[in-house]
């Protein structure tokens, strides 16, 4: 642990005292701070204290975790179509402008771009669909054993319409999801999140597919694992 404490403050450019105060206290446990139950007043003051600590120093923790929130800022802002789409913007800036990226960053930049394909051009939607299947392939050609990697892709052909060649692989991506470790980055730092919303659409994967016994299945082991996940409470009660 104090040897990725010491990297972090090497990285965001901060005296020991300053990084306790600001960057530890922001940081630490940043995935529990950014889930489905947060509202989105406890999002947007996380987004600044977040851009305070890359204003010090670009650092690819932080920006993963700053795009993470604007991710999570879309659906905050529902019908708020203005802002919805300023959260993606905002987001995808924040992962486009890393020097290097990580598979973690090319899953949820490919995540970001395919929600933001609701605000594309009739000129410009096909290209920026090919963008985000390609960041989602990229992601796994640099970790064929990463849950967010192979649930990027899998999203990708959930939302792909069949006519484009969509929905043929969505289920068996989900399927390689929920095999993988939450957490193959021993960094405090990185993500653990994906495999409770995996669950929940491989089971709609396979109920688009007329699969209703292995839909059932899964989505029942899902609820099992997280009691908590609103969505797949609601598919199980309805099957």
């Amino acid at each position: 642990m104090k040897k990725y404490l010491l990297v972090g403050l090497l990285l965001l450019g901060l005296s020991p005292q300053r990084a306790v105060a600001q960057g530890t206290a922001v940081l630490t446990g940043i995935q529990q701070k950014i889930t489905w139950r947060t509202p989105a007043d406890s999002l947007e003051q996380l987004t600044q204290a977040l851009e305070a600590l890359r204003a010090q120093k670009p650092n690819p923790y932080v920006s993963y975790w700053a795009a993470f929130a604007q991710y999570h800022l879309y659906f905050r802002y529902g019908q708020d179509k203005k802002r919805a789409e300023a959260a993606l913007t905002k987001g995808i800036a924040l992962l486009d402008d890393l020097p290097s990226k990580t598979a973690e960053h090319y899953a949820l930049l490919s995540l970001l771009q395919g929600l933001n394909l609701e605000f594309a051009s009739f000129l410009t939607v096909a290209f920026k669909a090919g963008t985000v299947k390609e960041n989602a392939e990229k992601a796994v050609a640099l970790a064929p054993n990463n849950l967010r990697a192979h649930y990027a892709r899998g999203i990708n052909d959930f939302y792909t319409p069949k006519q484009f060649g969509g929905g043929k692989a969505a289920a068996a991506e989900f399927l390689k999801a929920i095999s993988l470790p939450d957490k193959p980055d021993p960094n405090p730092y990185a993500p653990s999140w994906g495999k409770a919303d995996a669950y929940w659409y491989l089971a709609q994967a396979y109920q688009a597919e007329g699969k209703t016994d292995l839909a059932r299945r899964y989505a029942t082991e899902g609820l099992a694992r997280y009691p908590q996940h609103a969505k797949l409470k609601s598919f199980v009660a309805k099957l």
